[in-house]
């Protein structure tokens, strides 16, 4: 009822405030900037309460206590609050975003995907992917810069620019993909690690037993130490990512030192054939040759082999994941973001250009640890990987946590209503702990390959849905959209939620017609079982704006007999006598347009308090009386210059009433003005 009723009043506050401005020729400026930044006041009005067969007035005090604005110079800007915010541009979006991108697939997958689909394919792969990664990361930066992004991060920017329905089911599935990616990390983890520490292929030492169960195992021990390092908040993961970091920057130095200083030989107990810079070397590598994996295993397709690379692309969302960490994220996420997306492209192509034109194909086929073979410091790349995994893992376990609690806050789904921190308490102890539990029963899924193309889709789903809400928000000329961020347009926004879509069908159409349908479930949950939300819905701007599209086209002038149809008004008087009316009017309509007009008799400024409760009350009983009508209510000195009002009024463009029904004389001529003309009774 409350929001009924303060929209209802909004234009006539308005009016009511520029009268008074001329009645007492007042400077009464500083007045409205207050009213426009504070609360509305506390107003006793009368509020009809609409039923079945019974009307009746009752009194209520309505409480609109509107937080206080921020102020800033420049739109869109953040205020700063040292206690809450303190991370900056370099660790808290620059860092998380390229660790996450520059993950362990680096090292551990790098060679697979040569040997698959060649150079070609892996530059072109990776071209479609930070193609699509890109787009999205403008559009990200167009929500961010737009106003105030809050914990949530994505699932903030979807469900205040979608609604709720959009933003709790992508928001679900962005968690689950987050939650993925870091299972992802974890599980590639234990490649490298018994590769130099197993007790049967470990180069280094042979400490570790190997084997499936002692794979979980692993993958659990470090999922457990980063959920660990988590539980201590923000602060002690960007200080965790900053000294991690150098290790792989510097593991990452020597691997590309190695393509540049590493002379040609050959190791056939391991299957290394490292030619150096070669050019035979390179045509070798150039083209796809898609082959099994292991033996009794079928080929692999391009679908697979994207499917497993694309979660090397996706790490995008890291920085916007933090936003409650950060002093300014409308600055910091744009900033940050394109800058490490721009470095792991380049760094990306670099590796696949110098592990191409120096390594025989035989060897990426079949030692996936071909880095670490070729480097002139071994050692390093299994550390940097090892690192990587663990920075990569802490991004997503602290990522999905954040956007686990920002939805059960916003009490969308029954079920994560214990995940609810307590009041005055801004911690996610519930929400790592959940993200925990559910990262140890994701290690039973299997190995990299099996977890990759789930990541693949539940990332792939919510850069579609960030570029198309961008989409919508852009096409429906909304005018609270105005991003700060100039270089997002309509087409790039469309072109990223066509290249999500068109790489989920390439990797599996089965599984992205599954992921939709998930999404379509979450969607009706949301939309059948949520209390509504005063974030907006982006589909009442689509509405307005083809609705005015239309009215415009609906021309008077070409209106024929063969096409008539009744478009009535009901003037009513007192709703309790008169529902059966209403009802018969509604159903005499067919199709047409159905008008509810009723007059409320005073002084304009005394009888604004009743206009606003009465208009919300008329609401509320057309929804109970499930009839499909406009209401149209008016304040006049008399019953007959009301009604006429409301005649000339009702209507817009070509939908206007061509049948009055005198409904509201029911209480008999009295109710008439003594001066005026007598209207004919029912």
């Amino acid at each position: 009822m409350a929001r009924f009723l303060s929209r209802a009043g909004t234009n006539i506050d308005d009016l009511e405030r520029q009268l008074a401005r001329v009645g007492s020729n007042e400077n009464d400026t500083g007045d409205e900037a207050n009213v426009a930044s504070t609360s509305k006041a506390t107003e006793e009005t009368s509020l009809l309460v609409a039923s079945d067969h019974t009307l009746q007035y009752v009194h209520g005090r309505m409480h609109g206590d509107a937080p206080g604005s921020h102020k800033s110079k420049h739109k869109g800007a953040d205020v700063a609050i040292p206690s809450v915010r303190k991370l900056g541009t370099w660790d808290g979006v620059f860092l998380p975003v390229m660790l996450s991108i520059w993950g362990i697939l680096v090292y551990v997958r790098m060679g697979y995907f040569l040997s698959q689909v060649g150079i070609v394919g892996t530059a072109a792969s990776f071209v479609c992917g930070y193609l699509t990664t890109t787009m999205t990361t403008l559009s990200i930066s167009a929500i961010s810069t737009n106003g105030t992004v809050k914990g949530g991060g994505p699932y903030y920017m979807l469900s205040r620019s979608l609604g709720p329905e959009f933003g709790g089911s992508i928001g679900l599935m962005f968690y689950a993909g987050t939650l993925l990616s870091a299972v992802l990390n974890t599980v590639a983890f234990t490649e490298p690690l018994l590769s130099n520490f197993g007790q049967k292929q470990g180069d280094v030492s042979h400490v570790f037993p190997e084997g499936t169960n002692w794979h979980i195992l692993y993958s659990s021990i470090l999922f457990t130490l980063c959920t660990v390092i988590c539980m201590t908040g923000a602060q002690m993961f960007a200080r965790a990512s900053t000294f991690l970091s150098t290790f792989i920057i510097a593991s990452t130095g020597m691997i590309l030192l190695s393509f540049a200083t590493r002379q040609p030989f050959v190791d056939e107990e391991k299957s290394v054939y490292y030619t150096g810079w070669s050019m035979d070397t390179f045509r070798e590598n150039l083209w796809p040759d898609l082959q099994p994996i292991a033996q009794g295993r079928p080929s692999e397709t391009i679908g697979s082999v994207l499917g497993v690379l694309f979660p090397a692309c996706i790490g995008i969302m890291a920085g916007a994941s933090m936003s409650s960490s950060l002093r300014k994220p409308s600055k910091s996420i744009p900033k940050g973001t394109l800058w490490a997306v721009l470095l792991t492209f380049i760094l990306y192509m670099t590796m696949v250009l110098c592990l191409g034109a120096t390594t025989r194909r035989i060897t990426l086929r079949e030692n996936f640890n071909v880095l670490q073979e070729i480097n002139i410091l071994p050692i390093v790349v299994p550390v940097g990987a090892i690192i990587t995994s663990v920075t990569s893992t802490l991004s997503g376990v602290l990522s999905s946590a954040s956007v686990l609690q920002a939805i059960a806050k916003d009490d969308l789904f029954a079920f994560l209503r214990p995940l609810k921190q307590r009041p005055g308490n801004d911690g996610m102890t519930r929400a790592v702990l959940t993200t925990y539990v559910l990262g140890q029963m994701a290690f039973f899924v299997g190995d990299t390959n099996a977890v990759a193309p789930f990541t693949t889709m539940f990332n792939l789903i919510m850069f579609a849905f960030v570029n198309l809400a961008c989409l919508v928000l852009k096409l429906a000329a909304s005018v609270n959209f105005r991003p700060t961020f100039h270089y997002f347009k309509a087409w790039t926004a469309c072109l990223g939620a066509l290249g999500c879509f068109a790489i989920m069908c390439v990797v599996d159409v089965v599984s992205a017609l599954m992921s939709t349908a998930v999404v379509a479930v979450l969607f009706l949950y949301v939309h059948y079982t949520c209390a509504p939300k005063a974030w907006g819905d982006v589909t009442q701007s689509l509405i307005y704006h083809q609705c005015r599209k239309y009215m415009l086209r609906l021309d008077l002038r070409k209106d024929h007999v063969k096409f008539w149809r009744p478009q009535i008004l009901l003037l009513v008087h007192n709703p309790r006598s008169s529902l059966r009316l209403i009802r018969f009017c509604n159903a005499l309509k067919k199709g047409g347009l159905y008008v509810i007009g009723h007059v409320i008799k005073g002084d304009f400024h005394e009888m604004l308090p009743e206009f606003r409760a009465q208009e919300a009350a008329w609401l509320r009983l057309v929804d109970e009386l499930h009839v499909k009508a406009f209401v149209n209510l008016t304040i006049a000195s008399s019953d007959d210059q009301g009604a006429r009002s409301i005649a000339f009024g009702a209507g817009l463009g070509g939908m206007r009433p061509n049948i009055v029904v005198l409904g509201f004389l029911n209480n008999g001529p009295e109710s008439l003005a003594s001066d005026g003309p007598q209207l004919p009774t029912d």
